[in-house]
């Protein structure tokens, strides 16, 4: 017979951040309240805001810090965090640091995947956010979700 590890997950906070908005209620609020976290940042970073049945924000996440002009990571990876925060719905938040807004072509393969994800978990993806010190882009707003 083989023993195995039985575990137990849990979600850790490493910290607590302070949010300019206390409900989400459009893309620009969740600008808001994440540019203090990208500004001036010189590599690409992706994160997700996961939120509550109300729209507020459970939880912040960094997924991946990448290069600059690329950053990876898994689907799962995003989904970690929104389920240990029981969360409901999530906002994807990543940056350009060259100041582009356009979405690439692997922006939007990826937030499709991610997408299709949240949808098996029963955890709406309500937005990607592409940030840059001088503005955002919303793919809800561009009908890519």
């Amino acid at each position: 017979m083989k023993t195995i590890k039985r575990v137990r997950l849990k979600q850790v906070c490493d910290g607590r951040i302070r949010f300019s908005v206390e409900r989400v209620s459009r893309p620009r609020d969740v600008y808001d309240a994440v540019l203090p976290y990208y500004r001036g940042a010189d590599r690409e970073i992706l994160s997700a805001l996961c939120l509550d049945a109300q729209n507020q924000p459970t939880c912040f996440n960094v997924a991946s810090i990448g290069a600059l002009n690329t950053t990876r990571t898994r689907p799962a990876e995003i989904l970690k965090a929104a389920i240990l925060s029981n969360a409901l719905g999530l906002v994807l938040v990543h940056n350009h640091p060259s100041g582009e807004l356009e979405p690439s072509p692997e922006d939007i393969e990826f937030t499709r995947a991610v997408q299709r994800a949240c949808e098996l978990v029963g955890i709406e993806l309500y937005d990607h956010l592409i940030v840059t010190d001088d503005g955002f882009t919303s793919f809800r707003e561009r009908g890519l979700l």
